[in-house]
């Protein structure tokens, strides 16, 4: 992912710049501007996918760089990170399109939890499913596998021995979040036919075993609430089997994984696909010793 930060002060674009690398990504690029208008040249044609900003700066302010963008169409998302703290200039931000605000002076914590959503893909997963509507017809017509064949799934995908057994609806809280989200999708029409949800802990054990990461990350992990990418990797691994062995029964057509989302956050359509009756899903517990004990569910959508 490439990044941009604009600030005045060198200090400062070096101390956002270590919070970034902090976050752990090994294929991310990070640039830094000075003023608004070094930051249009930069971003015209190295295009970034996120730009940290300042708001006051001489010749060019944040949200006038803001508008600059907008006018040329030019697709970056921002964030702010400034000592700005009244509320007015903050709406006429986010009116403008950006999508975060950080007070200087700020913590690592207080960076990633900002960020974390566009490098995770949150947003993205938030639309997903928020336009996700399945037809009538579509309904109870998708294969789940049945407990042995996710255990199967998932003892061939882990180098850790894994304790699996099934268990009651899953019910997401803080507690759980950031979790992970799976959408498989109807080969032909590309609609969403069901939907994969790990919660935090499944998605840091999980994760973890696919290449023996050390209990030690995966327990720095769940306590920072941060879900490095290698796991996300592994997880995506994961979901990829778990297509396999998803299908529509009247077709007899697999589905495929269009994609894998980490939400910080829950959303209605979580609590509408989470309220789906026992038929229409599976739920289960993983368990690893020393690691922790996470939830993991299917649902046909």
């Amino acid at each position: 992912m490439k990044i941009l930060i604009v600030d005045d002060s060198r200090a400062m674009q070096t101390i956002v710049r270590r919070g970034i690398e902090k976050l752990g990504y090994d294929d991310i690029e990070i640039r830094s501007a000075s003023n608004g208008f070094e930051a249009l040249d930069i971003i015209r044609v190295w295009e970034p996918r996120l730009m940290l900003c300042d708001w006051h700066m001489p010749e060019m302010s944040g949200l006038e760089l803001l508008h600059a963008l907008n006018r040329e169409m030019l697709s970056v998302q921002t964030g702010f990170v400034t000592t700005e703290t009244s509320e007015e200039r903050k709406q006429e931000a986010f009116a403008a399109g950006a999508k975060f605000f950080v007070q200087k002076p700020f913590d690592y914590e207080t960076l990633h939890e900002a960020v974390l959503p566009i490098f995770q893909g949150s947003i993205e997963g938030e639309k997903a499913l928020e336009h996700h509507q399945p037809e009538k017809d579509d309904i109870n017509n998708i294969a789940l596998p049945d407990l042995e064949t996710l255990t199967n799934i998932l003892s061939q995908l882990s180098k850790i021995e894994l304790s699996i057994k099934p268990t009651g609806k899953m019910a997401l809280t803080e507690s759980h979040f950031p979790c992970l989200i799976g959408l498989f999708e109807d080969l032909d029409n590309k609609t969403v036919r069901a939907v994969a949800i790990m919660d935090l802990n499944a998605t840091c054990i999980l994760g973890a075993c696919v290449t023996r990461i050390s209990e030690e990350k995966v327990h720095e992990a769940i306590l920072q609430k941060a879900v490095p990418k290698p796991f996300i990797a592994n997880c995506q691994k994961i979901m990829c089997a778990f297509s396999t062995a998803l299908y529509d029964k009247e077709l007899f057509k697999p589905l495929q994984l269009r994609s894998i989302n980490i939400m910080r956050r829950k959303v209605s359509s979580i609590d509408k696909l989470l309220s789906k009756p026992e038929e229409e899903r599976i739920d289960i517990q993983v368990t690893v010793e020393n690691y922790d004990t996470g939830k993991l569910t299917l649902i046909s959508s």
